[in-house]
């Protein structure tokens, strides 16, 4: 409960200060952005006795308020129920996230600070690189928590053709003597190698017991203090196509991961399609290397009949190492609006 007044509280001073901001910027230069996402999944499992899975609903809000001289606050808020295992999970402290919640100073382009709850830049997915599949990607979920955010403080900004960010992290809670450093994060990525290639690098270093690289750490993780993450990634969005990948090690049980995966848009040979629909098949395979071995293969498909509107289509087959193969098939549909 104090999490969640704590969270109405910031709300309210955010609508203060739109409003406070409006009245200072007598203009109309817009000063607050943001969209909205929704999506309904459902998934069909080949395995265990309840096969149904449900997702809804599923709600992401984010925004952005400029408050001028380089000063701006930055928010997105998560609401997410599952139905697995045949019931409902209706805990909303379980299915509500605060996923950023900072404010921004930027001095220029090179050089920005932002504190407060920020993204933890580690992996493709959590940097806010592409993803074609429904769900986050398995390599990465596997022993990275998705979404990963943190309280912190974090250095970031572009210069030409490279962008960084380092982050120092902490752990708060009440009482405050159960707070404590985490540890810090780093990435550093360059843009346009060739048309449309973007590479990058990022790494955690810290302790896995508190904040959620403690909650989302897989069960078979056993260290409690020193923890490292080291990754590679890499995105090539151009003429069409889709194609990305990362590898991710982790020092506690020696965890290593792959994955890779390529789409095209065959909406981009009809040129009456004026950018505005798309349909990208796609195959994706996921490589997780740790006590249990995992392959999985997924085939799909994106369709874009209609801007800001997608449906997601696809199979998949997983393999542990000496144990049955899982199928699933997903289906989903999503729709977002900006304003």
């Amino acid at each position: 409960m104090g999490y969640l007044r704590l969270t109405a509280t910031a709300l309210a001073a955010v609508v203060c200060m739109v409003a406070d901001a409006s009245e200072q910027e007598g203009n109309d230069e817009k000063i607050f952005t943001g969209s909205a996402y929704t999506e309904v999944n459902y998934g069909h499992k080949y395995y265990g006795e309840e096969r149904t899975l449900w997702d809804f609903p599923h709600i992401v809000l984010s925004g952005e308020l400029r408050l001028g001289k380089g000063w701006t606050v930055t928010a997105e808020f998560e609401y997410e129920r599952f139905y697995d295992e045949g019931e409902w999970g209706n805990n909303f402290g379980d299915n509500f996230a605060t996923n950023l919640f900072y404010v921004n100073k930027s001095f220029s382009n090179a050089f920005n600070v932002k504190a407060g709850i920020i993204g933890v830049p580690v992996g493709l997915t959590n940097s806010g690189g592409p993803a074609l599949t429904i769900y986050d990607p398995e390599s990465e979920a596997a022993i990275l928590p998705m979404t990963w955010h943190e309280t912190g403080v974090a250095l970031w900004g572009e210069a030409g053709k490279w962008s960084y960010e380092l982050a120092a992290l902490a752990y708060f809670d009440a009482p405050f003597k159960r707070s404590k450093m985490l540890g810090a994060a780093a990435r550093i990525a360059h843009s346009n190698l060739i048309d449309g290639l973007n590479i990058g690098l990022s790494g955690y270093w810290g302790t896995s017991s508190c904040g959620m690289v403690g909650f989302g750490k897989p069960a078979d993780f056993i260290g409690d203090n020193g923890l490292a993450y080291g990754g590679v990634d890499f995105a090539y969005e151009n003429n069409g196509w889709t194609v990305d990948g990362s590898a991710i090690y982790c020092t506690d049980n020696d965890a290593k991961t792959a994955g890779v995966e390529a789409g095209y848009d065959l909406a981009t040979l009809f040129d009456a399609t004026n950018g505005k629909m798309q349909l990208v098949p796609f195959v994706r395979y996921d490589g997780v290397f740790t006590d249990v071995r995992m392959n999985k293969l997924t085939v799909g498909a994106n369709i874009s009949p209609l801007e800001n509107l997608v449906v997601k289509v696809e199979y998949g087959r997983r393999k542990y190492c000496g144990e049955q193969i899982e199928r699933t098939f997903d289906v989903g549909i999503g729709y977002s609006i900006d304003f």
